[in-house]
């Protein structure tokens, strides 16, 4: 901030200085200041994507961890520097117009503003964005829960964070804000799928073919990339007022569980068909009984 003031500064004085008896006017000294700071602008923009497409090549890999954590910065980066660009230039405008802020700044109070709620939101979400960055806690194109927000992020600021849900709404959340982090595109994730057939169907037969189904996309060149180990059935997990419930869990590589889930689903219903394995579902039976004739 204090370089580019005193770059505008040491423009302003050599274009200010009489050049045979002429004085540039105070509408020019503005203009140049405008000048700088969209050329300023420019050089941000175009020298962060520059800085980030060379540190992403370090790793000879697409879409990576460090690939993402590297552009969430280097966003943060270009926020900061946009944000330093305008204040360094609307001080200096005011100085040009020769606005004196410092009557404003003592009517308002300089401690009364610094310890102003605005101020100290302001503060929270900014220390929060820090703490969110530095701790890794997601990156963009993380699938995340937010303040029970579901979604991929999409933008991180040092104030808010940018969450675009599956109906495509996009929400942003202040940084100051957020409490809890759930991170599904860490690590691993866990498919889980509950099946619930009827109590006159075969358990052991059922659990049989789950455990098949499962094998069977285990070895399926797509769906198998995405699984880290074999599916695993684990048997009668609830017997509830219609159905007997199975389950099946398996787990995935990061944010594909959901993927891996609907293709479970899809084959076991188309399956348990074929095998005559009735999937339950509530119903109710009316018995209508004639009434005595007097």
């Amino acid at each position: 901030m204090f370089i580019m003031q005193w770059m505008i500064e040491q423009i302003i004085d050599i274009t200010a200085e009489p050049i045979t008896g002429y004085r540039l006017s105070p509408i020019v000294q503005l203009l140049v200041i405008l000048v700088i700071a969209f050329t300023a602008r420019w050089l941000l923009k175009k020298g962060t994507r520059l800085l980030t497409r060379k540190i992403q090549k370090l790793d000879n890999s697409e879409d990576s961890e460090f690939d993402r954590r590297t552009a969430t910065i280097f966003r943060i980066v270009y926020s900061a520097g946009l944000f330093i660009i305008f204040i360094t230039s609307l001080l200096m405008i005011l100085d040009i117009l020769a606005i004196d802020i410092t009557p404003i700044l003592a009517s308002l109070g300089i401690l009364g503003l610094a310890i102003g709620l605005g101020v100290q939101t302001l503060i929270k979400d900014v220390v929060s964005g820090l703490f969110i960055l530095i701790e890794n806690q997601y990156l963009v194109g993380d699938n995340v829960e937010l303040n029970k927000i579901s979604g991929t992020v999409e933008t991180i600021t040092i104030r808010v964070t940018k969450v675009r849900d599956l109906y495509g709404t996009l929400h942003a959340i202040p940084n100051g804000d957020i409490r809890t982090v759930s991170n599904r595109s860490r690590g691993w994730g866990r498919a889980v799928i509950d099946v619930g057939i009827t109590y006159d169907s075969d358990v052991d037969r059922a659990i049989q073919v789950m455990q098949d189904v499962g094998l069977m996309l285990r070895q399926d060149m797509v769906l198998g990339a995405l699984m880290i180990e074999d599916p695993q059935v684990t048997g009668v997990e609830g017997l509830e007022d219609w159905s007997v419930r199975l389950r099946l869990m398996v787990k995935t590589l990061p944010g594909q569980q959901n993927t891996v889930q609907r293709q479970l689903r899809q084959h076991i219903h188309r399956i348990f068909a074929q095998k005559g394995i009735e999937i339950a579902f509530p119903r109710q039976e009316i018995q209508l009984v004639e009434g005595s004739k007097q």
